[in-house]
């Protein structure tokens, strides 16, 4: 599209009707245009991928935190269980008396 407008902008209307002429500067700049204008495209390409690329690790981090998060609830549930145990065994287990010592 822009070396179409570059194009017509510097015709002349000398020459062949089936032909545009355009001046050597124009037809330079119409080059220069197209190899900015494929450059362009590349690297768009390349950005599109780069994108993606994150995208996919963004979803696999959101899944591995999960994972993550999940196995510390198991952890910290287990701790609190291992605690109340711990209590329970330790209200459970009578206490060692020493019969010459123990006046009540």
């Amino acid at each position: 599209m822009i070396l179409a407008s570059v194009v017509f902008a510097n015709a002349q209307t000398e020459g062949p009707p089936d032909k545009v002429c355009i001046s050597r500067e124009a037809a330079v700049k119409a080059v220069a245009d197209a190899k900015t204008v494929d450059a362009q495209k590349v690297e768009i390409d390349a950005l599109n991928k780069a994108i993606a690329d994150y995208k996919q690790q963004l979803n696999d981090m959101r899944i591995q935190f999960a994972e993550m998060s999940g196995e510390a609830t198991i952890l910290k549930q287990r701790a609190v269980s291992d605690a109340a145990m711990i209590q329970l065994l330790v209200q459970n287990v009578k206490k060692k008396r020493n019969a010459f010592i123990t006046f009540f």
